[in-house]
């Protein structure tokens, strides 16, 4: 989103849980369900939203902490978790400033997140041989953010995590609720 003076301005991330724009995301992104049993230990989700991937690693017994921005993410998150009776560790805070300590999660999800200039503290919050699952948008998809700065080049997101050995990588164009969406996910040990 840009001003008329060229300066981007920030998106109200309550206004957009309150007008439901994120509506009917309840079920966990696909590569978890596919990767999750990979987790062993306490995970972070970064930008966790209103929780749909926190809970269901909540589900199979793993803690959890997540982080949003948005205090409205955060209410429907907790809602959510009370009527499912699960208990997740939740701040609110800007995930530009990860609050967490080095080594201090076997695993970290993030989806459709980006933000190049943490990625080192993503990765250093992360123990050694923990799991990172990492999934965003590409430039090569129509159906995305128009920023390009939250957008991956082709190839980039394994780039971004050296020191982590591939488990699995792919990028393509994926159907989801109707919309199709040019995606990079990565799922990573942490060496």
């Amino acid at each position: 989103m840009r001003k008329d003076n060229g300066v981007r301005e920030t998106p109200d991330w309550d206004d957009r849980y309150r007008k439901g724009f994120y509506d009917g995301a309840d079920d966990p992104h696909d590569l978890l369900v596919r990767y999750g049993h990979l987790f062993t230990g306490r995970v972070a989700d970064i930008a966790m939203g209103s929780g749909r991937d926190a809970m269901f690693l909540a589900s199979r017994g793993l803690p959890v902490t997540g982080i949003e921005r948005s205090w409205e993410g955060l209410r429907l998150a907790r809602e959510a978790m009370a009527a499912r009776g699960y208990s997740i560790g939740m701040v609110q805070g800007d995930a530009a400033r990860l609050p967490f300590r080095s080594g201090s999660f076997q695993g970290v999800i993030v989806f459709y997140f980006l933000m190049r200039e943490i990625v080192p503290d993503i990765a250093a919050v992360l123990d050694r041989g923990g799991i990172l699952m990492y999934e965003t948008f590409l430039k090569a998809g129509e159906d995305h953010p128009r920023n390009p700065a939250f957008l991956l080049d082709k190839g980039e997101l394994p780039a971004l995590f050296p020191g982590f050995e591939p488990i699995y990588y792919d990028e393509g164009f994926r159907e989801h609720k109707g919309r199709v969406r040019a995606t990079a996910q990565l799922v990573a040990r942490k060496i």
